[in-house]
């Protein structure tokens, strides 16, 4: 169990009773689509109750300003990503077009960029189970931003080594860089690598929806379920 430090304002008691009605409140009222409820699947379940707790969690609930709270960021003004014509991991010409009609959740990295990167492969891996059978339509993706020193292959290896269907993309600096930078990734050549190597500042995964605009990202702090819950309720389930 978490304890709060000392210094964090108590919650009130009329909170508590506060949501207590609320609750009781929904309970009564859902009663009439309890065989609704019952034919959802669980995962759909689990958003929607997810859903409903962030609604009225406020309410109830004090706020504290040491307490970053780690929820997806939407986009207000969802964008198509730049035309690019990546490399895959078999040195085949691709395109995130062909990805259409798949919630993608994609970062930037290296083979070098060490502990970020093994944990948003990590957190990749946990996303997925947590979509459950709904994974079959998301697709991962790491882009490799320092082809002159990661080849496509590397970066396959590396991503297959946590899911055999995890993605890898690649492309010359003059391409993969500004693409990174459209979508607030910044790349800088590390000091501490032998012929300064590029290194991603990753602040967070991205996600384009099925119709290839990107619509939200996730803190790295996000946990795999709320993330998963996202992307179902983007997938429109």
């Amino acid at each position: 169990m978490r304890h709060l430090p000392l210094h964090m304002t108590q919650p009130k008691p009329i909170g508590y009773a506060f949501l207590a009605a609320l609750l009781c409140a929904g309970m009564v009222a859902g009663a009439p689509f309890a065989g609704r409820w019952a034919r959802l699947g669980i995962a759909r379940t689990r958003m929607h109750l997810r859903m409903a707790w962030r609604a009225i969690a406020p309410l109830a609930m004090p706020q504290y300003t040491d307490a970053p709270l780690q929820r997806a960021i939407h986009i207000r003004a969802p964008s198509q990503p730049p035309n690019v014509t990546f490399v895959n991991g078999h040195l085949d010409p691709f395109t995130l077009d062909e990805l259409r009609g798949y919630g993608v959740l994609l970062f930037f990295g290296t083979l070098d960029c060490d502990r970020l990167c093994t944990h948003v492969l990590k957190q990749f891996t946990h996303v997925k189970a947590a979509l459950g059978a709904q994974a079959a339509r998301v697709r991962f993706v790491m882009i490799g931003v320092d082809v002159g020193r990661d080849r496509p292959h590397s970066l396959l290896r590396l991503v297959r080594s946590y899911d055999p269907d995890f993605m890898a993309l690649t492309a010359d600096a003059q391409t993969v860089l500004p693409f990174a930078h459209k979508h607030g990734v910044t790349i800088l050549r590390s000091p501490h690598h032998a012929g300064g190597a590029l290194v991603p500042l990753i602040p967070y995964i991205i996600y384009l929806n099925p119709q290839g605009l990107w619509t939200m990202c996730f803190p790295l702090g996000m946990s795999a379920e709320e993330i998963a819950d996202e992307i179902i309720y983007s997938l429109g389930l």
